[in-house]
């Protein structure tokens, strides 16, 4: 055997062991994947629990409130119109400004008296234009300067027998608006000012007929401005208008604010904060913990005592900003989802928050 035939062996055996060793590494890699895939398959999963808070139903006081706009308006008040159709000549007094009855306010220059010297003082102006001509005859001098002479004394005429018509105040107030500037063309019976009697400031509004019982005289409530938004006042309803409405089936009010030394004025918005309905010990949750599922149904989450979450169909009665009353569905002392009811399902088992951890494995 030569040298090179015996190196040759010595290599070929070198490289059989080398791949018998790689085999062996490999069968043992996929050995240990299989079975440590296994001990995955076995091994349970860890389900985290939903966190939910609780509150345990209670009977309580529950009142029902409507919310209503209502605008500040004068009781006494008046419309000053004008009498005839022309053009203010003169107006003197204008916004929060005190008028007095029997005052004048304004003064209106009729149509037919602007009209009439209008067309006399054109007259004139063209007669006087006439006169200037060049090369005009003695007699027609005359003739021109007789009729400027006679339309003068029409125009004088028109002046004196054609007056213009003053407006009177009809009461003592504020002029709270100001409905035409001086100058304005103006019509008959068009508003030219409003004044009001600020001590007979009241807050006007209406309600569907429907709490018309609701709506009494004397009843007190608490009324925000929107002008002071930091201040809850108390009103008392003054009158109740007796009538309906037929076009908008409401009822009309006023509301007197007591012992308020806010400045009120005239379209200042107010918003009502009206009771309805009171029910006395009625059982109520948390308006939130209330949800509606596809069929328009309401309902609740119920913990019991294994910590299992079920779905409970109930019956809303009246509700309060934040409560809402359960005529049926719920009894007193059960405990309902208040918080995370929103990712839960029927039967499933919840984490409560606030119980303490367990210390065991």
């Amino acid at each position: 055997m030569t040298i090179n035939h015996f190196n040759y062996l010595k290599m070929k055996k070198f490289e059989n062991l080398k791949i018998r060793t790689l085999i062996f590494i490999a069968s043992v890699f996929v050995i240990t994947s299989c079975n440590n895939k296994k001990e995955t398959v076995n091994q349970p999963a860890v389900t985290k629990l939903p966190l939910v808070r609780i509150q345990p139903v209670v009977k309580t006081r529950l009142v029902s409130y409507l919310d209503v706009t209502g605008t500040v308006q004068a009781n006494i008040f008046s419309d000053i119109k004008s009498p005839a159709d022309g053009i203010i000549e003169k107006l003197y007094v204008r916004e929060n400004q005190f008028a007095e009855k029997d005052r004048l306010v304004a003064v209106i220059n009729p149509n037919e008296r602007v009209s009439l010297i209008a067309n006399n003082q054109l007259q004139i102006q063209n007669l006087e234009k006439k006169l200037k001509t060049p090369g005009i005859s003695a007699e027609e001098y005359n003739s021109l300067t007789a009729e400027l002479e006679n339309a003068k004394n029409n125009l004088d005429y028109a002046r004196k027998m054609y007056q213009t018509i003053p407006v009177i105040c009809p009461m003592n107030g504020m002029v709270t608006h100001r409905w035409l500037d001086e100058g304005s063309q103006v019509s008959a019976k068009e508003k030219i000012i409003t004044v009001s009697d600020m001590n007979s400031l009241v807050i006007k509004a209406e309600v569907n007929e429907k709490f018309f019982s609701s709506i009494k005289q004397g009843k007190k409530i608490p009324v925000l401005l929107d002008a002071f938004p930091n201040d809850t006042l108390t009103g008392i309803i003054s009158l109740v208008y007796p009538e309906i409405s037929a076009d908008t089936r409401t009822v009309k009010f006023d509301i007197k604010l007591t012992n308020s030394t806010k400045k009120l004025l005239p379209g200042m918005m107010a918003q009502l904060h009206i009771p309805v309905d009171v029910h006395e010990q009625t059982i109520a949750v948390p308006s939130d913990a209330v949800l509606t599922n596809p069929a328009n149904e309401k309902f609740v989450f119920i913990v019991n005592k294994d910590s299992v979450a079920f779905r409970r169909i109930v019956t809303p009665g009246i509700s309060s900003k934040t409560q809402t009353e359960i005529i049926k569905g719920l009894k007193e002392n059960e405990k309902v989802v208040v918080m995370g009811q929103e990712m839960l399902k029927d039967s499933i088992k919840v984490k409560i928050a606030g119980t303490p951890k367990s210390n065991s494995k």
